[in-house]
């Protein structure tokens, strides 16, 4: 791991490493991504388009804060066509947004996998159209699926509807040719807008929780086609549930999830903190060893009895020594908040993550801050540096 020095700190102050302002005043970038300013305390992904080109790629693990100019800002949206045509491999949403723009995704031929957030209840217009993703999970709350979201998704196998769902939209699984499975937790069969919604596709399953369910569907117009669907009870998983574990450099664990299955991921707490079907889930590496627990799910049944716990091993956090001790200031995380005491008259307060990131950056007139916890800073005050652990 990188060790942070005071020099570093230097160097990440004058840099202002938590974001630089972009041509324009209401835009920022952060990290390699872009925002909009939406609100006071909200920002929503941009695309990163130069020349002509979105030049957004590879895997991307969006944060739920970013820091810019005194103001740590939620990520609460992404933009329409934010990732648009875009080189990028896997996604993975924070739970702090609750809204996708039209076409976030669409055209991003090399994207397999995505999470989607908790909280999200519209599938927006052409949101994944023409990407290369094979399963996808749609969290509960989702209602609507919209028009053409997931069009010319070849690659598409298995879709899991929550029991919110009440429409999907004309054209939203439009030729997607293998798609194989759909497991739907929807006591009432979803209402298909349109005469499209499914045209190219055949062969399908339709797993539902029983016999009831099943003949619900058998009698819709559109759920009871021979050609299309074929209606199945859901007995729970056909195989195992299969996971393994990589630590991706200093700050994430990449758990590989197997089997096309979807998986609920319960954070320390024991609160629901992901539901996915992506290829991988990114576990942040924190300060201490956290257990997460893993349990396999068709939505309708979930296979506790199969569940497996992935454990986020703790950073390596270098010592960090004061350039000039002053013993008149002290430094202290007490229940979530960090405390400094003594004369900081004149001073500025300074706030990192292990990682380098700025969270915090003002005149030192606030004595009581309050950052997100179960995470190790690094503050400076001064000439005085400390690092503090948040429970």
């Amino acid at each position: 791991m990188m060790k942070l020095t005071l020099l570093d700190i230097s160097l990440l102050m004058a840099l202002l490493l938590g974001c630089a302002t972009s041509a324009l005043a209401q835009d920022i970038e952060a990290n390699g991504i872009y925002y909009n300013i939406i609100s006071d305390t909200q920002v929503a992904v941009a695309p990163a388009i130069h020349g002509g080109i979105n030049h957004y790629h590879g895997c991307i693990i969006l944060p739920e804060r970013v820091y810019c100019d005194g103001v740590n800002y939620d990520v609460a949206a992404i933009g329409a066509r934010a990732f648009w045509q875009s080189g990028v491999t896997e996604v993975q949403i924070p739970n702090s947004v609750t809204m996708i723009g039209d076409a976030a995704f669409a055209d991003a031929e090399n994207l397999t996998s995505i999470t989607l957030p908790l909280g999200l209840t519209a599938v927006s217009r052409y949101m994944l159209a023409g990407t290369s993703i094979a399963n996808i999970v749609l969290p509960e709350g989702v209602t609507t699926i919209g028009q053409g979201a997931f069009e010319d998704c070849a690659s598409l196998v298995t879709v899991y509807l929550p029991a919110s769902v009440r429409h999907i939209g004309d054209r939203a699984f439009r030729y997607c040719y293998n798609l194989a499975d759909v497991y739907s937790d929807a006591s009432t069969p979803p209402l298909t807008l349109g005469d499209e919604a499914f045209e190219g596709c055949s062969g399908i399953h339709v797993m539902v929780a029983d016999g009831g369910m099943a003949r619900r569907y058998q009698n819709d117009a559109v759920w009871g086609d021979e050609e299309v669907f074929s209606l199945w009870v859901d007995k729970g998983l056909a195989v195992p549930p299969e996971m393994r574990q990589e630590h991706l450099g200093e700050n994430w664990t990449a758990l590989t999830l197997g089997n096309s299955l979807a998986y609920k991921i319960y954070g320390p707490d024991g609160y629901l903190q992901a539901i996915t079907a992506a290829d991988r889930y990114f576990l942040p590496i924190g300060a201490q060893s956290t257990d997460y627990l893993v349990v396999p799910t068709t939505l309708t049944h979930d296979e506790e009895d199969q569940q497996l716990v992935a454990t986020s091993e703790p950073a390596a956090i270098e010592e960090i020594v004061e350039s000039k001790p002053n013993g008149d200031i002290t430094i202290l995380g007490l229940d979530g908040t960090i405390h400094i005491e003594g004369d900081t008259h004149g001073m500025w307060t300074f706030i990192y993550d292990v990682y380098g990131n700025l969270w915090y950056e003002r005149p030192s007139g606030r004595n009581w801050i309050n950052l997100p916890g179960q995470r190790v800073y690094i503050v400076k005050v001064g000439d005085v540096v400390r690092k503090v652990f948040l429970n």
